[in-house]
């Protein structure tokens, strides 16, 4: 089997991909994992090199998101058209079946390991199904098998997966329909195996929120700090306030989470779905708990809500350089297809294009609906300069000289100024790449 990890797509001129951009696809160790020992196994990276679409194969699996849709179909439909039965999954392909069926001979909805043993017989035989659909909260498989990555470099971090889905209903997220806002948690005994195997200094927890349980969390973080790793991981403003829960995270070796503040203001943060930050609207407070635990803060903010203006982001600039944030996201809203914002933005009128993810006219930071208070130019325009401005050397300079978390020992605070001195570029090489296109076929 051929697994094909999809890129965004590329600018001509040969620029770098976006080296953020380049993880481990855990997805292809987790369902490698599931093929017979005797099922031979090939990656092709299409972010680091050429996907081959002459290669022999008797399946070619292709994960889409939306960012990768026009890419995936490009590819699948070369190898379709030598008679290589080609599946898609992930995202997209579950949340738009009709639109990934006309480039696929079967579609994989939601988390395979509940259909495998039906899905593999059928592709042995020869039988597939149009669809295999996952209608109950996802299974945990064996331990993703990584010796698929080969001697790819995918950077320092090391991906480990906790749990899956979110009960949240933030109206802009993908992942709460996907998972028909379930949470799954995986077997903590599991994780620690699998982490015991994994020569690796530093972890990302992939989990979309950690804290979903914050019980679970306490255990975890237990479990873990004997291992002396270093880890990362996506947590939820309600572990802020937790004095114990935050004292275990920093003994576990958590060196930083992303939160989602998305927005400053009540309002719209009620207009998303965020309650949980509504409930919880002390930013400044629950930011000084987490550093004085030493754990540093990846903030990601959303704009182009209806109350947002221009005087909105340098409000949110300026909150998140007085908190000396690691990191910051200044991110325009996306209207990802099959959730609620998508939704609404249809019904009133407002996307510039349906089907923006396959138009040729919008590239990666373009702005794809109307917002109320400015035009999708300046709302595309504000977001690019205000994440130059966060990563500019006075910026970073104010937020290195925090030695009480950000630069707290001199490893962190290398990994500190060697991360956002390269944010710069990183902005640069994303504004404007395009969807699918790969200018090297």
């Amino acid at each position: 089997m051929i697994f094909v990890q999809p890129a965004v797509g590329r600018k001509s001129g040969g620029e770098t991909y976006p080296k953020t951009w380049i993880m481990e696809p855990l997805w292809v160790a987790t369902i490698a994992a599931l093929l017979p020992r005797e099922c031979e196994r090939v990656l092709m990276d299409d972010r680091l090199g050429e996907v081959d679409c002459t290669a022999e194969a008797d399946a070619v699996l292709i994960s889409t998101e939306c960012y990768t849709a026009k890419r995936s179909y490009e590819i699948a439909d070369r190898f379709r058209a030598r008679g290589v039965k080609v599946l898609l999954g992930g995202f997209h392909a579950t949340l738009n079946p009709d639109e990934a069926a006309e480039h696929a001979d079967a579609l994989m909805m939601g988390s395979c390991e509940n259909y495998w043993p039906e899905f593999w017989s059928d592709l042995v035989a020869g039988t597939l199904k149009p669809r295999y659909i996952s209608d109950r909260p996802p299974s945990f498989g064996p331990m993703p098998d990584r010796s698929v990555f080969g001697r790819r470099d995918y950077g320092p971090l090391c991906l480990v997966e906790t749990a899956r889905g979110c009960r949240l209903r933030c109206d802009f997220c993908s992942i709460c329909k996907f998972y028909r806002r379930a949470y799954t948690p995986r077997a903590i005994e599991d994780v620690v195996a699998e982490m015991k195997t994994l020569r690796r200094k530093y972890f990302f927890f992939v989990d979309d929120n950690l804290a979903m349980d914050v019980g679970r969390l306490k255990a975890l973080c237990r479990a873990v700090a004997p291992l002396k790793r270093r880890w990362v991981a996506q947590l939820g403003l309600n572990v802020a306030d937790d004095e114990e829960t935050l004292d275990l995270l920093d003994r576990s070796g958590c060196q930083g989470v992303l939160i989602g503040f998305e927005s400053l203001s009540p309002d719209t943060l009620r207009k998303m779905g965020k309650d949980v930050n509504r409930v919880r609207a002390d930013y400044a407070r629950a930011v000084a708990n987490l550093r004085r635990h030493h754990i540093s803060v990846y903030a990601t903010f959303v704009f182009g809500y209806d109350d947002d203006t221009p005087e909105t982001f340098e409000t949110v600039y300026d909150f998140a350089l007085r908190n000396k944030f690691f990191f910051a996201a200044f991110n325009h809203l996306v209207p990802f297809p099959g959730t609620d914002v998508y939704d609404r933005l249809k019904a009133e009128g407002r996307l510039l294009s349906e089907k923006w993810w396959l138009d040729p006219a919008y590239t990666f930071g373009d702005v794809v609906f109307r917002p109320k208070r400015m035009t999708s130019a300046e709302l595309a325009d504000l977001c690019q300069k205000h994440r130059l401005k966060f990563y500019s050397a006075r910026s970073i300079l104010t937020r290195f000289l925090d030695f009480g978390c950000n630069s707290h020992g001199l490893t962190k605070a290398l990994v500190f100024l060697a991360s956002n001195l390269s944010q710069e570029r990183e902005v640069v090489r994303r504004r404007g790449l395009p969807w699918g296109g790969d200018p090297r076929k």
